[in-house]
């Protein structure tokens, strides 16, 4: 329970605060919980993903596949039960959406119809702490993506990508980092 309400959290913030803003602490009230899960669907499917993982690591067979397809049709929402998500999961729109990894950091950020997913062989992709990853963006294969690293929308991504760079296009490439 305590990695959904890290995610309440995270929504609350992302909901909450003015463009640029930093976020603030805030304390989770049974009115905000409410107000979150009526005004954003997509939290209501980031939940029903940690029963499904929660029903896994329980081993109560059936019902994590079972809570699987409700995600997919409700949501449109393709999530493993098996993956291991770090708190803080945020998946702003989950129509489209297939994430199928060996494992997803804490704070990770999904915009729209992004794929997370196997190449040419039985790999699936890993992903470290505070990744963003734009709308239609894909992760293939058996790579690497590190801590804070963002993915722009549309690419292809095939190769690892370090801590903190930028990929592009397609296929990916990385953005030359700007020198502050």
């Amino acid at each position: 329970m305590g990695a959904f309400r890290e995610d309440i959290k995270r929504w609350a913030h992302q909901s909450w605060r003015p463009q640029g803003a930093e976020p603030v602490p805030c304390e989770l009230t049974a009115g905000l919980v409410v107000r979150l899960l009526w005004r954003h669907p997509a939290l209501v499917a980031t939940g029903i993903y940690r029963m499904s993982h929660w029903a896994h690591v329980h081993r109560l067979r059936g019902l994590p596949s079972l809570l699987e397809r409700v995600n997919l049709v409700l949501f449109g929402l393709e999530i493993s039960s098996s993956i291991p998500i770090g708190p803080g999961l945020y998946v702003a729109h989950p129509v489209g959406t297939v994430l199928m990894a060996k494992q997803i950091g804490a704070n990770a950020s999904f915009i729209h119809a992004v794929t997370l997913g196997m190449r040419n062989t039985h790999d699936f992709p890993t992903l470290g702490d505070a990744v963003f990853v734009g709308a239609g963006a894909r992760i293939l294969g058996g790579i690497a993506v590190g801590d804070r690293a963002t993915i722009g929308a549309n690419a292809v991504v095939i190769a690892d990508v370090p801590p903190g760079r930028t990929a592009v296009g397609v296929p990916a490439r990385l953005v030359a980092e700007q020198r502050s």
